[in-house]
């Protein structure tokens, strides 16, 4: 079996790092499956991440449509104001159970 070294930046070893954690892999098997470009296996989410994900999609969709009615001259933009509060308190409701 042979060797390769490759040189990275911290950043991209943290990121390579918890790529390969998500999938369940050692950075060296993670490394050899994208760099062949097999497929990588299904990895896992616990619960708790799943239904955080989901809801950061949720907050992110309604990010998107406020956007765009800001950019289309919306003229509520008090009822703007309130829907981005809202969405700033559901981000921090999640930031919390991340913490936790």
């Amino acid at each position: 079996m042979l060797q390769i070294n490759i040189r990275v930046t911290l950043e991209e070893q943290l990121q390579i790092e918890e790529y390969s954690k998500c999938f369940g892999l050692s950075v060296t098997q993670f490394i050899r499956i994208r760099s062949l470009k097999k497929q990588l296996p299904k990895h896992s989410m616990p619960s708790i991440n799943r239904e955080l994900f989901i809801e950061l999609s949720r907050i992110g969709n309604n990010l998107n449509q406020l956007t765009k009615k800001a950019n289309q001259n919306h003229s509520d933009v008090k009822g703007l104001y309130v829907e981005l509060l809202d969405l700033n308190t559901k981000l921090n409701e999640i930031k919390i159970a991340f913490l936790l």
